[in-house]
């Protein structure tokens, strides 16, 4: 074997060892994000109550909307039946892609302790996203399936339009995930500069639930504003799987809507990494 052959295999073999102690660490921090949510779960009792009566006022609310229309009626391309669907599983994924990076940053932020984590080798945008990946493997083991099983006992949810519709709806729920997380690190980028953002975070829970299409399919929205929220990536969250799951996806549209996740998931990315390099150069700390 020639220097060339061996220097590329030595090569190889350091890429493969320096991937593998990667994938150790990132894993650490998903099993890290699952263990502390442990801490927590006796709030999930309470959760599951919440998310019932969540439902529940939404559900009376179509109710009455569709109340003057005959039985079977669409109102905006999605019967009674739909809407009830639509709200129920949109709530019940919601349980799974929450995420609370903006929270922990601005806390690190707050109290000094960011500086520990610029020692760390490893990505601190990568380190908070498998955090919440942990988190919510949590809550899928723990908090998603007892709300999935008391809203499909409550209400009457349909079942998915096929099984490659729940597949894509499953798929699509955890590119919503990703892409919120990486969005929630963009928000979290701004207690750099301000310090405090609970003010940012409060508004920001509430134009999500909008524009992601938990609380309305974007079909009701006004052409203007549609087109909007259209152009954004909130739609990826939530209004996007539950397109899927209804059936309401055409196969023609698949191929566009991955390359629209694909994109998405980049630009958040690198816009993280963006901001991330300009508040690690202009960092002050206080607390301690």
């Amino acid at each position: 074997m020639n220097a060339e052959a061996m220097s590329a295999a030595k090569s190889a073999v350091s890429f493969d060892r320096s991937l593998k102690s990667d994938l150790r660490i990132y894993w650490g921090f998903i099993r890290n994000g699952f263990l502390n949510m442990l801490a927590y779960r006796l709030r999930y009792v309470t959760g599951i109550l919440t998310y019932l009566l969540l439902v529940s006022v939404q559900f009376f609310i179509w109710q009455g909307v569709y109340s003057d229309s005959v039985e079977g009626a669409s109102i905006n391309g999605y019967s009674l039946s739909e809407m009830i669907t639509y709200v129920a599983v949109g709530w019940i994924a919601r349980s799974f892609y929450h995420s609370n990076i903006d929270y922990e940053i601005s806390d690190l932020v707050r109290t000094g302790q960011i500086g520990i984590y610029l020692i760390r080798p490893v990505n601190f945008q990568l380190m908070l996203i498998f955090n919440s990946m942990g988190e919510s493997l949590f809550r899928i083991a723990c908090f998603s399936w007892p709300i999935a099983l008391t809203i499909l006992f409550v209400f009457p949810v349909q079942l998915p339009a096929s099984a490659a519709a729940f597949f894509m709806f499953c798929f699509s729920t955890l590119v919503g995930f990703v892409v919120l997380a990486q969005f929630n690190f963009l928000i979290g980028m701004l207690a750099f500069p301000l310090k405090s953002i609970q003010g940012v975070m409060r508004a920001k829970y509430f134009i999500i639930q909008l524009l992601s299409g938990l609380l309305l399919p974007l079909a009701f929205f006004p052409d203007w504003f549609r087109w909007i929220v259209e152009v954004l990536p909130f739609k990826l969250i939530s209004y996007v799987p539950l397109q899927f799951y209804l059936g309401k996806v055409e196969s023609s549209e698949v191929a566009e809507i991955l390359l629209t996740q694909a994109a998405w998931i980049g630009i958040l990315w690198f816009a993280g990494r963006y901001f991330w390099m300009r508040a690690f150069s202009r960092l002050t700390l206080q607390g301690g």
